[in-house]
């Protein structure tokens, strides 16, 4: 407690070296603080759901396609459950779901405004499976699970409160969705969110009729998790659920041919697994600017120690052992360092938040980012290590009174100083900056990446694009044609809205998915294209598409409003027709999908729909009166700013159904950030902490030569009086500093080399060495480090010989 009460004493003292350590410590601290809260909140928090180690993905694949993550079709689902049902299967439990933002869901009216329901259709077994219960009422039965017993659903907790105030007589009570009344059965807690956090009702996947999705074993749809057999691991599981694949691909070759296998993942690593190297990038750069700021600490206690020497000389004069020294400087680092940690974790609690939003929703488990007691016990313990990590050299260094009499003699200058001192600031001097350099290259590389991503030709124009999401009644069997002349006239009063040049809609937006995946023949082709059937992504568009969205035709004709009721025909992409026909003109020949054969009217520009960093695959378009869809993506090219004409659109489209809902209102170019959401977060908070880095090296730098000039004021002072001009002291203080920044940047550059390729898999277009980032990096640490060494050398260089003689 003494030792304590005087450390707080010799902070006070030093007012200015304690706030300039505070916010040091405060940064480097509090960074590690939010990021490990990201870190334990996504990675390391366990699903809430019971026993959750034991809960599975299974993906069906095929090898010979690439296809590593496919759903199952429901008849392979049901033969997995009834043939892995027995008392020796790994498997206790299975359940199937079908979940698709912006298209599987569900129209709620009679609730004000009509709306979009996001809907995760699940099977009999998918709440058992995950061992999760209602907050209120109860989850859904597996007699629910059959077609005529099926209208009841489960509410987000999320839906609840927002829409229904938090009223606990809804459940039980009735909804009208889809025009139907649907009894609630219950609502979920607020920590249920899977299969995805946008989903606000749960209900029976037999909801899901024939001409929704054909139930056909090679159309596979169902996505499947599973819960593993206690000590089951996922060796066996997986052997089994092969050996049954195998089966199947044998007893079905026309549908399951090369689908025999399955990929088990863990169901944590599913949800989060593809951005676990960012958040492991994003610590390991935030420990690396702790570290930086550890050595900065640790020589400006180096060069405290050295005024402090004749207190510490009378100390041990006094009886104090090199032990109770050595203690008594830690628990100054200490109390300091907690200090910064306390600082540290409010700044945190800040910057939690901003890191939230800075991911733009492409966080997995972002409502479980929160500063909480394991994120207070990491600041604490992280703080404790930090004290000793930068007081320990310094305390070890300073203890050393090898010439007591010495020091008490001179009066505490240079008391524990000389050559060894030196070289131990010098040397942090060249840790830190070679830890500057491995994170400068690597924030450098990463915003090469993000800016060559942003330079990607989507293959559309998103300026001055509105988007919006329709859903529309389906009556196709009710009254045949309904839907088609509703769609129809909701783009020909937009389109007709002033200010407006373009209207066009399709079943899916850009960058958001590959279309619906359709296995195509070329008629009369032989050779590879007919021993294997290749792929190709299907849209569905209305005539207006292309030109709302700007893609370009490069040959024949877009559609028009009477194709597909005179005949079958198509547009496809150029990819496509640069594989099946290449040198050919595609117009005026014909694609075989199924059993129609379509005419190929036009061919248009690629399109990047699996996302910017995915290369264009094949495409065709098909016109929406051929293949009528239930909902659609509207698309308004206006003449100024989209999102002005947002009321009139709406107004316009409820003027011909005043129950139409309308949702995810935005301007196109909002889809295309929220594409590049995830490097963007990554590249921003990179360049922010190796732009600490490099002002963290840079002060450090500044300090240990300002501090040499003040050493060596009475040298340079004798080196003038006989004759040094200006010019040799400046060039000898600059380069007494860059000596050992280059030293920092030959060991930094050889650690990058090594340490950036594991952001190999983070990167697009620039390779983890890139030369050119490389030597930016070096010339921007070398001019930091000349000008951190220059300030003090200038000053050096104006010395009066005369005063410095006299003043010793």
């Amino acid at each position: 407690m003494s030792d304590l009460r005087y450390a707080f004493r010799t902070l006070r003292k030093s007012p200015g070296f304690t706030l300039v350590a505070l916010l040091t410590l405060g940064l480097g601290i509090g960074a590690n603080a939010a990021i490990f809260s990201v870190v334990q909140g996504v990675l390391l928090r366990p699903l809430p759901y019971q026993e959750p180690e034991r809960l599975v993905r299974l993906f069906h694949t095929h090898a010979e396609q690439g296809v590593m993550d496919g759903a199952f079709s429901p008849q392979d689902f049901d033969d997995l459950t009834r043939e892995l049902a027995g008392p020796r299967s790994p498997w206790e439990r299975l359940g199937a779901y079908w979940f698709t933002a912006g298209h599987s869901g569900m129209t709620l009216t009679g609730e004000g405004e009509p709306r979009r329901l996001e809907a995760a259709m699940v099977g009999a077994g998918f709440f058992p499976t995950l061992g999760v219960e209602a907050a209120r009422g109860r989850t859904l039965r597996p007699e629910e699970n059959v077609p005529g017993a099926d209208r009841v659903v489960m509410l987000s907790d999320r839906l609840w409160r927002r829409s229904f105030g938090a009223d606990p007589r809804i459940v039980g009570g009735t909804l009208r969705l889809d025009g139907e009344a649907f009894t609630v059965a219950g609502v979920m807690p607020p920590s249920f969110q899977f299969p995805a956090r946008e989903v606000d009702v749960w209900a029976p996947i037999s909801l899901i009729a024939e001409d929704d999705i054909p139930h056909r074993r090679a159309l596979r749809w169902m996505h499947v998790v599973g819960r593993l057999r206690p000590g089951t691991n996922l060796e066996r599981a997986g052997a089994q659920t092969d050996a049954l694949l195998a089966r199947l691909a044998a007893a079905y070759p026309d549908s399951n041919e090369g689908w025999s296998a399955a990929r088990l993942v863990r169901l944590h690593e599913a949800l989060v697994g593809d951005v676990r190297p960012a958040l492991v990038v994003l610590l390991a750069a935030v420990a690396g600017v702790l570290l930086i700021a550890c050595a900065n600490l640790a020589n400006l206690l180096l060069a405290r120690a050295t005024t402090r020497g004749r207190e510490l000389a009378v100390r041990a004069a006094l009886g104090a052992g090199r032990r109770r020294l050595v203690r008594q400087l830690l628990i100054e680092s200490v109390l300091l360092a907690l200090a910064g940690g306390a600082l540290g974790l409010l700044l945190a609690v800040w910057g939690v938040d901003a890191l939230v939003a800075l991911a733009a929703g492409d966080l997995p488990r972002p409502d479980e980012v929160r500063p909480d007691a394991g994120v207070v016990a990491f600041t604490f313990v992280l703080s404790l290590l930090t004290g000793l990590a930068f007081g320990l050299l310094p305390a070890f260094r300073a203890s050393r009174l090898d010439d007591l009499h010495g020091v008490l003699k001179e009066g505490g200058r240079g008391g524990g100083g000389g050559r060894g001192r030196s070289l131990a600031r010098n040397g942090l001097i060249v840790a830190e900056t070679a830890l500057a350099v491995v994170l400068l290259v690597g924030a450098g590389l990463m915003l090469r990446s993000f800016s060559s991503l942003l330079h990607v030709d989507p293959g559309f124009r998103a300026e001055n694009v509105l988007s919006l999401s329709l859903t529309f009644p389906d009556t196709t069997d009710a009254e045949p044609g309904r839907l088609v002349a509703v769609r129809d006239e909701v783009v020909r009063r937009v389109e007709a809205l002033p200010g407006v040049i373009a209207a066009g809609g399709a079943k899916t937006l850009p960058l958001a998915g590959g279309g619906e995946p359709y296995g195509y023949t070329v008629p009369g082709r032989s050779g590879a294209l007919a021993e294997v059937q290749p792929q190709a992504g299907v849209f569905i568009v209305t005539p207006g598409y292309f030109r709302a969205l700007g893609i370009p035709v490069l040959a024949g004709r877009a559609f028009t409003d009477r194709d597909g009721e005179e005949q079958p025909v198509i547009v496809v992409n150029r990819a496509l027709a640069r594989q099946v026909w290449p040198g050919e003109p595609a117009v005026g020949k014909a694609l075989m999908l199924g059993e129609y054969r379509l005419e190929i009217v036009g061919v248009v520009g690629d399109v990047r729909s699996a996302g910017l960093a995915a290369d264009p695959g094949s495409a065709v378009y098909i016109p929406s009166t051929l293949a009528p869809r239930s909902t659609m993506k509207l698309f308004v090219r206006t003449a100024s700013d989209p999102l002005a004409l947002a009321g009139a659109v709406r107004e316009t489209i409820w003027q011909v159904d005043r129950d139409l809902p309308i949702s995810d209102i935005a301007a196109l170019p909002q889809v295309v950030a929220a594409d590049v959401a995830r490097p963007r977060f990554l590249s921003v908070l990179l360049a922010l902490f190796g732009a600490l880095a490099l002002t963290l090296a840079a002060v450090g730098l500044y300090g240990v030569v300002a501090y040499g000039v003040g050493q060596r004021t009475h040298e340079i002072g004798i080196r003038m009086a006989l004759g040094a001009g200006r010019g040799r002291v400046l060039r000898g203080v600059v380069g007494q500093g860059m000596r050992w920044t280059l030293l920092g940047l030959a060991l930094g550059l050889a650690g990058a080399f090594a340490a950036t390729r594991l952001l190999a898999g983070l990167l697009f277009g620039v390779a983890p060495t890139d030369a050119v980032t490389f030597a930016g990096v070096a010339l921007l640490l070398a001019a930091a480090a000349a000008l951190a060494s220059w300030v003090p050398a200038r000053r050096a260089a104006a010395t009066d010989p005369l005063t410095a003689l006299r003043s010793e």
